[in-house]
């Protein structure tokens, strides 16, 4: 049974006002939402060093940071460019509010090899996130390793 091009096009029109109603209600509510008034993250000390001799298995260095605006509770994230060579972590790694007041962070990177193998220059990044809606917010702080 052929039905009528005139009963098709009913549907088609139809379905294609949903279509744009959905794509106009996307850009107009989702997309603003997620990019006006995104706090950024603003760093004293970017990039970071931190310089330290092999032996002695770790080194560390302290920046502060702010956000603006507020971005409520924060948790920080590190990466390294060599995980299985040095390690980074962050003290503390939890802030109840990100905000204009500085919050001050102690960044440890630490040999994870033999001192032989641990010799070398290395990156890695802290990143500041929201856990509540699981978004990192820019900028990220730069760690620039030296291990001598």
């Amino acid at each position: 049974m052929k039905l009528p091009i005139t009963r098709l096009l009913a549907y088609v029109i139809v379905g294609a006002a949903v279509a744009s109603a959905l794509g106009v209600a996307y850009t107009a509510v989702i997309l603003p939402s997620s990019t006006l008034n995104s706090p950024k993250v603003t760093w004293t000390t970017n990039p970071l060093t931190i310089s330290f001799a092999a032996t002695d298995g770790s080194g560390s260095a302290t920046d502060t940071f702010s956000c603006s605006p507020s971005a409520g509770a924060i948790s920080l994230r590190t990466v390294s460019n060599s995980p299985g060579k040095i390690g980074l972590t962050v003290l503390p790694t939890n802030f109840s509010n990100c905000g204009a007041a500085p919050l001050q962070v102690t960044v440890i990177a630490t040999c994870l090899v033999d001192a032989s193998q641990c010799r070398g220059s290395y990156s890695a990044i802290v990143q500041v996130r929201q856990p509540t809606n699981y978004r990192n917010l820019p900028a990220n702080l730069q760690v620039n390793i030296v291990v001598a």
